[in-house]
């Protein structure tokens, strides 16, 4: 899928706003006491693994071809929603 396509270049402004997002709270681990890093570090190791798949996926709608696009898009979606979910709801 060409990197102009609207959907490609929003997605790809959502992904960035979401890493910076991952990178603070990364930031904000470092500070903070030695127990709450632990548990900062557990929940950032899960996110990173959703958020590696996230990219994956993106990095391969963005080599596909227009046939199989829309099927590797419901991909990147669910996976995108899962990850945003989970960074929500822990967070809170």
């Amino acid at each position: 899928m060409l990197s102009t396509d609207p959907y490609v270049a929003a997605m790809e402004t959502q992904l960035r706003e979401w890493q910076a997002r991952l990178d603070a709270l990364k930031a904000r681990a470092e500070k903070a006491t030695v127990e709450g890093r632990i548990d900062a570090h557990k929940q950032i190791k899960s996110f990173d693994a959703r958020f590696v798949d996230v990219r994956r996926r993106f990095d391969e709608l963005r080599a596909a071809g227009a046939d199989r696009a829309a099927d590797i898009k419901v991909g990147l979606e669910k996976a995108l929603d899962a990850f945003k979910s989970e960074f929500t709801r822990k967070r809170s």
